[in-house]
């Protein structure tokens, strides 16, 4: 089978994306499958994979989700793959908080080569192409980045079993200390979706994972920003993440 056409993928992932939002739009399915003292995964999460992988089988590439897994070792090669998280933001959607979207991102090997990230509850999608631009609604957006630090806006996140003790606590205040405000919404693609579209202007988390950044990476990187990922050797596809309008700002 011949590699779809980048435009053929762009198709598929945006219409993707916009049935798994409509699918949870609905409300879906509001069971909660497991809860721990930091974490829940529920049904939707499930059923919003199925729908989406069932969706981009069209393409024929493989794909890495959050809820059903993947193959870890596409990061260290040379081929297409799609990386997803259908849910980010699962708590959110479980207490009926807006922080929530579909994430999308085709990566080659460790590069993002496009990534869709549907906020379906403020019905705004944006998407990010490295050397084409960053689109949000199909309209080619610049994002409004400020200049200074000092003036900066981080968002930032805790990942499920994050370290909270104080020696990490104190590393993290140390991390995002250095900008003027600092803004956390329980979702590290839409954060990452803010900073691609100028609303904020960097992201920290220690310990996220491939699925919740990856359509992200390639937003920031098609918005003009930079990005630096970090394996944390915790387990496969888990990084530390800076994502910044300014190259030193990663950092």
């Amino acid at each position: 089978m011949s590699t779809p056409s980048l435009e053929s993928l762009k198709s598929v992932a945006l219409a993707t994306a916009i049935a798994a939002g409509d699918l949870l739009a609905k409300g879906a399915q509001m069971k909660v499958n497991a809860s721990t003292d930091d974490d829940v995964k529920m049904q939707a999460d499930v059923d919003s994979e199925h729908l989406v992988r069932d969706m981009l089988k069209a393409t024929g590439l493989p794909v890495i989700g959050e809820e059903l897994g993947g193959d870890a070792s596409l990061y260290h090669g040379d081929s297409l793959y799609w990386v997803v998280d259908p849910l980010d933001g699962t708590y959110n959607y479980l207490r009926r908080q807006p922080s929530t979207c579909v994430s999308l991102g085709l990566m080659r090997g460790p590069e993002p080569v496009l990534g869709v990230i549907h906020d379906f509850t403020a019905k705004k999608t944006l998407l990010g192409i490295p050397g084409e631009g960053t689109f949000v609604n199909g309209r080619a957006i610049r994002p409004g980045w400020v200049a200074d630090l000092k003036d900066a806006c981080i968002m930032t996140g805790f990942p499920a079993a994050a370290d909270k003790s104080g020696p990490a606590m104190q590393l993290f205040v140390q991390q995002v200390g250095r900008y003027k405000k600092i803004r956390m919404i329980g979702s590290a693609a839409l954060a990452l979706a803010y900073v691609g579209e100028g609303i904020a202007d960097a992201y920290y988390e220690s310990g996220t994972n491939l699925w919740d950044v990856a359509a992200g990476l390639a937003i920031i990187k098609a918005s003009g920003g930079y990005y630096r990922l970090t394996p944390t050797g915790k387990r496969p596809l888990n990084y530390d993440l800076w994502a910044a309008a300014r190259e030193e700002w990663t950092r």
